[in-house]
C-alpha cells in the first residue's frame, strides 16, 4: 500500500465533532462479536498498530487490514494505559451482557429476590465498566472501588422494593418496575461513584493539548450530570418500548395461552435493542466535551482559579513562541 495512505491509528475514524461521527466510532468499538477473539489476536492487533505507527507496515498491507487492527486494539485495550482490558469489563461486551440481564429483569419481575438480584448484577456491571474506563489522572484505591459496589448493591436492592410497591396496582405499571429502579439507582448511584470527582476536580484541557491546566469541581458534575443523560437513554428501548410490545402480545389469545414464548421474544428484542442503544446513548455526548466559562461562574473561587490559570497558560505559549 502507499505510505501517503496512512492513518493516524491513535484516533477514531470519523468526526467526533458530529452526532454521526460519535455514533460510527463507537458501533465500531462497541461491536460485540470482538468478544471472542483470544487474547493472542488482539495482542497481535496492538503490536501490529504500534508498528504502524513506526512506519512498519507489512508487504500486502490492506486498509481493511489496518482498520480491522486499530478496532480490536480500541476495542479490547484501556485507551490510556495500554492494558488489555478482561472480556467481562470491555465495552463490546456490554450488549450481551445488557441484553440478558434487562430480558430477565422483564421475565422475572413478579419475583422479588430475583429482581432485586438482577438489579444488583446490572449496577455491578456498570460500576466495573466504570471502574475498568477510568482516566490514568483518577487513581481509585480499593477502598472507594469496595463502597461503590456495596453502594451500588444496596441502593440498587432498596429502591427495586419501594418502586415494585408503588406500581403494584396496575400491570402495565409493573411492567416497568424495571426501568424505575434502574433509572432511580443511577440516580443514587453515580454520584457516589463519581463522589471522589466531585470533590477534588477533575482535570481541565486546553484545546489541542494533552497536559490538564487545572482541576474543575464544576467539570466533574456536568460530567456526572451527563453520564446520568446516557445510562437512561440507553436503557429506554429495552425497559420502556419492549414492555409496550409484549404488553400487546398478552392481548392476543395465542400469547395468554403460551405465555412462555415472551421469553425469548423479549430476549430477541432486548438484545436488538442493546444493539442500537449502546452506541447512540454513547455518542450523544463527545469523549472531550467543552464547557462554557459561564458554567464556572456557578462556583466563583473556581471561575478565578480558572482565570488565573489561564492567564498563565497564554503567557506561557506567548513566552515560548518568542513573542
Amino acid at each position: 500500500m502507499n505510505i501517503d495512505e496512512k492513518i493516524d491509528i491513535d484516533k477514531p475514524l470519523w468526526d467526533q465533532s458530529t452526532y454521526i461521527g460519535r455514533l460510527k466510532h463507537f458501533a465500531f468499538i462497541t461491536d460485540f462479536r470482538m468478544i471472542f477473539e483470544s487474547k493472542k489476536r488482539l495482542r497481535e492487533a496492538k503490536q501490529f498498530c504500534d508498528d504502524y505507527k513506526m512506519g512498519k507496515i507489512p508487504s500486502g498491507t490492506q486498509m481493511s487490514d489496518i482498520i480491522r487492527a486499530k478496532q480490536l486494539r480500541d476495542g479490547a485495550f484501556h485507551p490510556d494505559t495500554g492494558e488489555l482490558i478482561h472480556s467481562f469489563s470491555r465495552l463490546s461486551f456490554q450488549m450481551p451482557a445488557s441484553a440478558v440481564l434487562t430480558a430477565s429483569m422483564l421475565a422475572f419481575q413478579k419475583n422479588t429476590p430475583v429482581t432485586v438480584t438482577l438489579q444488583i448484577l446490572h449496577q455491578l456491571h456498570i460500576a466495573i465498566i466504570n471502574y475498568t474506563y477510568r482516566s490514568r489522572l483518577n487513581n481509585n484505591d480499593k477502598t472507594t472501588i469496595r463502597n461503590t459496589i456495596l453502594c451500588a448493591a444496596i441502593t440498587s436492592s432498596i429502591v427495586t422494593v419501594y418502586c415494585k410497591k408503588i406500581l403494584f396496582r396496575r400491570f402495565i405499571l409493573q411492567r416497568y418496575l424495571p426501568f424505575c429502579a434502574m433509572t432511580t439507582s443511577h440516580i443514587l448511584n453515580l454520584p457516589i461513584i463519581r463522589y471522589k470527582e466531585i470533590t477534588t476536580g477533575i482535570p481541565l484541557f486546553m484545546k489541542d493539548e494533552k497536559n490538564p491546566f487545572m482541576k474543575s469541581k464544576v467539570a466533574a458534575i456536568k460530567g456526572v450530570y451527563e453520564c446520568l443523560i446516557t445510562r437512561i437513554v440507553m436503557s429506554i428501548p429495552c425497559l420502556i418500548f419492549v414492555p409496550l410490545l409484549t404488553h400487546k402480545f398478552l392481548a392476543n389469545y395465542f400469547f395468554q395461552r403460551r405465555s412462555w414464548i415472551l421469553i425469548p421474544i423479549e430476549t430477541c428484542l432486548c438484545a436488538l435493542g442493546c444493539l442500537f442503544a449502546i452506541p447512540s446513548a454513547l455518542a450523544i455526548f463527545p469523549e472531550r466535551n467543552s464547557m462554557s466559562t459561564e458554567l464556572m461562574k456557578l462556583y466563583p473561587s473556581e471561575y478565578e482559579d480558572f482565570k488565573k490559570c489561564v492567564k498563565e497558560h497564554v503567557d506561557k505559549v506567548y513566552y515560548n513562541k518568542g513573542l
